[in-house]
């Protein structure tokens, strides 16, 4: 893998006087592989042992059980798993904890995480609804999951699906893809009401910034976890492993509500959860603030992008 990301810099001389520092979010790596980072300035000049680098090493999750050690080897993650994340872009804030979560997933716990934000290319090739459901169909003939992220605007999207005014996010205005959440909706709720298991699809939401009234209402008939309180639980059903089994009981190192920020990519999580948690607190009326107003005929044009056929049996 090679990935190249470039950083314009207006001054040469840091204001502070102090050297230049980077950071970045945007990149998946495997678990057990080690990458180089270089950094230089292009165009380079001619001096020796410019460039800076470095060799990063990145872990593998390590299980735990109350079981023996020989009895261990049987929750080990035998594959990589692949997780599609739907989410509603509501605040700034929120996108923060969403791309934290990816990260945690893929640094400590070896996730494959599919996500719009992350996928650009391949979601400007195909076009919003066609990416949906070509990852859908992907997942579908695999043992991977669909995580679905309930918040405020999911709650407030899924109620306009079913007839209640439309809500136009200003981070939705702002993105290049706009509202990926209703779309979703509209293809994944008839597959799950249709499925003869739930297994595929994961509910959630982060408790401290979210509540369980954001759970759209066909989705109260399969688990609701709390994150991060039952993310345990939530990366077992990932892995298509029990955590209660005859006379143990499995446990994955790390992922425990009071454990999991010890990393660094759970302390970023942990870290952003805060921050939402605490501007709320501050306003309010941080999701009325949000709201996008649009004419009549926007609203018009955008109701007949969505198909309500199979979703209006949905929202008694």
């Amino acid at each position: 893998m090679c990935v190249q990301y470039a950083f314009s810099i207006k001054e040469q001389l840091n204001p502070d006087f102090t050297m230049w520092t980077f950071s970045l979010d945007g990149v998946v790596v495997d678990p057990r592989h080690t990458y180089l980072v270089s950094v230089f300035n292009f165009p380079e000049p001619d001096l020796d042992h410019y460039r800076i680098s470095k060799r990063v090493s990145i872990p593998d999750p390590v299980p735990s059980s109350t079981a023996t050690k020989e009895e261990l080897e049987g929750v080990r993650v035998r594959e990589r798993k692949r997780v599609l994340i739907i989410y509603s872009l509501d605040h700034p804030l929120y996108k923060d904890i969403v791309l934290r979560l990816c990260a945690f997933l893929v640094a400590t716990c070896g996730t494959e995480v599919v996500l719009d934000l992350l996928d650009s290319t391949r979601l400007g090739v195909l076009g919003g609804v066609q990416w949906l459901d070509w990852h859908r169909g992907q997942i579908d003939r695999s043992s991977d999951k669909i995580l679905i992220l309930c918040s405020r605007g999911v709650r407030a999207k899924w109620r306009a699906m079913c007839g209640d005014r439309r809500v136009l996010l200003r981070e939705d205005a702002g993105s290049p893809t706009g509202d990926m959440l209703t779309p979703a909706l509209s293809l994944m709720v008839p597959h799950f009401v249709r499925s003869a298991s739930f297994q595929k699809y994961l509910v959630a939401y982060f408790d401290h910034v979210c509540s369980e009234e954001d759970v759209p209402s066909p989705f109260n008939i399969t688990v609701r976890y709390k994150l991060m309180k039952q993310f345990e639980e939530l990366f077992f059903r990932i892995l298509d492993i029990e955590k209660h089994e005859p006379g143990r009981v499995n446990h994955i190192e790390g992922l425990g509500e009071d454990q999991y920020y010890h990393c660094p990519s759970g302390r970023a999580l942990r870290d952003a959860i805060e921050a939402f948690h605490a501007h709320q607190l501050e306003h309010p009326h941080w999701f009325e603030d949000e709201l996008v107003k649009y004419s009549e005929s926007e609203r018009d044009e955008t109701s007949a992008e969505i198909h309500h056929t199979d979703v209006t049996s949905s929202c008694a």
